[in-house]
């Protein structure tokens, strides 16, 4: 079910054009595959404040088991990862690095399980007057959906022998 369509911004730059461009795809895709489900809630260009800090989330999954969150990136060209997660990116033949992603939305995840863990009473159910259910031991996971017009390279992590 979809609780909250990408909404479009007056983008100007081609960069942000390029960026709004994925959202938008990535939404599309999470329509189709979960429009209609009774048990997963998808909120695209989700915004929260708390404690004096925002974050704006691209796409936001909730399903009874936990969450997923979702940072669209539009990369054209080759990107790298390397074994310790650090990103760079090819632009006119340029390598250069780039933040990583993957960071931005584990800042993001951190602090909306402090928001909702400072809120569980008043979203969690009780049943018997006892808390029923806690966040702590939801799945939490972090996904990049960058377009389909950039090849990445993940280096395997250095294993100690």
């Amino acid at each position: 079910m979809i609780l909250k369509d990408k909404t479009l911004q007056n983008a100007v730059s081609p960069t942000a054009k390029a960026g709004q461009k994925q959202e938008q795809d990535v939404a599309f895709f999470l329509r189709r595959a979960f429009k209609d489900h009774k048990q997963v809630y998808v909120i695209n260009d989700f915004k929260f404040t708390h404690n004096d800090e925002t974050a704006q989330i691209d796409h936001l999954i909730v399903y009874p088991y936990g969450f997923v969150l979702i940072e669209s990136k539009s990369i054209k060209g080759e990107v790298k990862v390397n074994d310790l997660g650090e990103w760079t990116r090819s632009l006119n033949s340029k390598w250069s690095g780039m933040a990583s992603p993957i960071k931005q939305v584990e800042l993001q995840q951190k602090l909306l399980r402090e928001m909702l863990f400072e809120h569980r009473e008043v979203i969690l159910n009780k049943l018997f007057g006892i808390k029923q259910q806690s966040f702590g031991m939801r799945c939490w996971d972090n996904v990049c959906a960058v377009s389909s017009l950039s090849l990445i390279h993940i280096s395997e992590p250095t294993r100690p022998y």
